[in-house]
């Protein structure tokens, strides 16, 4: 290791570096230099220790972080001899499937990519007649516990999957897993699984792997689940020569396996481990740091340990309490071009959500304002749901009565008992669906009722204003009690259906005519169209834009200004959040949001929700910042 890398690090990171042999855990806080350190001590390995290049293995989450440890270390390692280039970086995956390619002949055509496997996962809800299968977040949803329950390798009996009912999730793990088998392919899930399948079935190629890889660094540890953490006890035994890099009061992927657990209980596991922590911060203002260190302080279960910044206090954190959403994203908007002008780049800033529901308000306030905007995840459209769909065909139809396609969308939204027999004996007959229903349909008198209410309340609805149609829809048409029934039928929640009929409500009112409205959902598509997917996919991401993530998207970040909104009960924490445990990863959430910052940081706080007032987030009064703007901020040193 050359005397310029010693004279890059500090005290804490040169001991993490200097570790040899043996396990080592290394607690890295937010911008405490986490990749400095795993690329100097596999240089360190290499000149000082005489490791062999190809004997080490360095391993994190996704492949951008896999490739700029590796561009760093050959840069910052040019004068190694050609083994530098023999480390093996890898993300888990591509990894384990490197292993799996050997012993098992598989090769990229056998992978079923994401993509594909979100249709088949789709194709295989909507044949189980599942009403959801057109809701992209419910297909995600049922993804997700597919993760869970095949990462949960060793106690699948147990598995509650959250998306849907057990009986129906194993039908759709039955039916994935046969097509997969009919088709040869393997998934993402299937790389771990069938992995550790391997190795605990195979000494000799457990032993083979283990003579290869003698040395291990694993980046982002506290994101590890339990089947990717069995997999490297596997590899590291018996010499134990694990060396991971994590931040516990980051670890916010539960939801995807991530157990913090393992990163707590890392000296319990291995006795004989080193324990190091990164405490210096070189990202944040000490303003921001501070406050991230009065949070955070407020988790039990946790390694105590706070982050000193090397900076400047900085200007202090702004705290607002517009009174409404409407009324924050127009404040958001005015202060976005106010930073502008004062000197920052769009693309400086970062607005930072819990959910990715919360996104359609702010675009919609942005292309009001012509604010650019992007974002590496996929910007919620609210109008895209089922039941957004359903609401907005009730409009279309209100509008005009002979709208064949939407009126069949809702005719049975509530339920009237239109059988497929009778809509199909309807078709073509008559322009006016309804009276070809009535005509054609063979119903019985109390069908017909059914559909001359429906008529009078489309009549009704014609005459509204948008958001006193929503509700007209809601209360008096019943669509509210059809969600109702319909999560109990399927054993599901309602609080998030009902969520979208509110989130959807509250738009509505910022519409007077239903025209209006349907024109706007309209525009809504084809802006997000220019501004997100069309730009992906001509021009870089890192163009002039204002950055829109949610807290997860954040991890991993940094920008010189973060804008965290809708900071209130229900929200952050989210509703389905509230056990004590699921609390403490919630307040991880917003410490991971907060210190993405670098200069400055605003926190919004609407003072009510669908028109009810709504409570100030607990770890806002945690966090000790008083309300409103305190002072000009100081002039922007470039």
């Amino acid at each position: 290791m050359n005397k310029l890398c010693l004279e890059e690090l500090n005290k804490q990171q040169l001991e993490a570096v200097k570790h040899f042999k043996g396990p080592c855990m290394v607690y890295a806080g937010p911008g405490s230099g986490k990749t400095t350190v795993i690329i100097h001590r596999v240089g360190y390995l290499i000149n000082n220790h005489n490791v062999k290049p190809n004997k080490i293995l360095v391993i994190s989450f996704t492949k951008s972080a896999v490739d700029e440890m590796k561009l760093r270390f050959e840069s910052n390692y040019a004068r190694f001899p050609d083994g530098r280039k023999s480390v093996s970086f890898g993300t888990f995956h591509s990894t384990f499937f490197r292993i799996l390619k050997s012993y098992y002949r598989y090769d990229l055509e056998n992978i079923l990519s994401e993509g594909n496997k979100y249709s088949v996962i789709k194709g295989i809800i909507k044949s189980l007649e599942n009403g959801n299968y057109s809701d992209d977040e419910f297909i995600k949803d049922v993804i997700l516990d597919m993760g869970l329950y095949k990462s949960n390798i060793l106690n699948r009996k147990n598995f509650i999957p959250s998306s849907m009912s057990r009986g129906d999730f194993d039908k759709v793990i039955f039916l994935y897993e046969s097509y997969k088998d009919e088709h040869n392919k393997i998934d993402f899930d299937d790389m771990l699984t069938r992995c550790y399948e391997l190795l605990v079935n195979e000494s000799v190629i457990l032993q083979k792997l283990r003579n290869i890889y003698e040395y291990i660094l694993v980046d982002e540890f506290q994101d590890i689940n339990s089947i990717q953490f069995e997999i490297i006890k596997l590899l590291a035994d018996p010499e134990e020569n694990l060396f991971v890099v994590g931040d516990d009061d980051q670890s916010i992927y539960s939801f995807r396996g991530a157990n913090p657990n393992f990163i707590l209980e890392f000296d319990k596991i291995y006795k004989n481990a080193r324990k190091i922590v990164l405490d210096l911060n070189y990202r944040s203002q000490e303003n921001i740091i501070k406050t991230a260190n009065r949070l955070i302080s407020n988790n039990d279960f946790r390694v105590r340990k706070t982050m000193l910044s090397v900076k400047e206090p900085g200007v202090e954190i702004q705290f607002l309490r517009p009174k409404n959403r409407e009324l924050e994203n127009k404040d958001i908007s005015i202060l976005v071009n106010n930073l502008v002008k004062e000197g920052y780049n769009y693309n400086d800033i970062a607005i930072i959500y819990r959910t990715n529901m919360l996104s359609s308000s702010v675009v919609d306030s942005f292309l009001d304002n012509n604010i650019p905007f992007t974002s590496k995840e996929k910007i919620y459209n609210i109008y895209e749901h089922w039941i957004a769909r359903d609401i907005i065909c009730y409009l279309r139809s209100a509008l005009n009565i002979n709208d064949r396609e939407a009126l069949g969308r809702i005719i049975n939204r509530p339920t009237r008992y239109i059988t497929n027999k009778a809509r199909k004996a309807a078709d073509n007959y008559h322009k006016d669906y309804i009276t070809s229903l009535k005509s054609k349909g063979d119903l019985e008198p109390y069908q017909i009722v059914y559909l001359d209410r429906l008529e009078v309340d489309l009549k009704t609805i014609a005459h509204l204003e948008t958001g006193d149609a929503v509700n007209y829809i809601r209360k008096d048409v019943g669509y509210d009690d059809y969600i109702y029934d319909y999560c109990l039928k399927k054993q599901i929640g309602s609080d998030g259906l009902i969520g979208i009929l509110n989130e959807l409500e509250e738009i509505s009112h910022r519409h007077n005519t239903i025209l209006q409205f349907i024109n706007h959902v309209k525009e809504f598509k084809e802006s997000l169209y220019e501004n997100i997917y069309k730009n992906r996919g001509r021009y870089s991401l890192k163009g002039n834009q204002v950055e829109l993530l949610t807290m997860h998207g954040a991890k991993g970040l940094e920008f010189r200004v973060v804008i965290v909104i809708d900071a209130i009960e229900d929200i952050i924490p989210h509703s389905k959040s509230q056990d004590e445990k699921s609390i403490e990863e919630e307040r991880r959430l917003f410490y991971v949001a907060i210190t993405r910052a670098k200069e400055r940081l605003y926190i919004y706080a609407p003072l009510y929700k669908h028109d009810r007032k709504a409570k100030l987030s607990r770890f806002v009064n945690e966090m000790q910042v008083p309300e409103g703007r305190k002072k000009k901020p100081q002039k922007i040193r470039q």
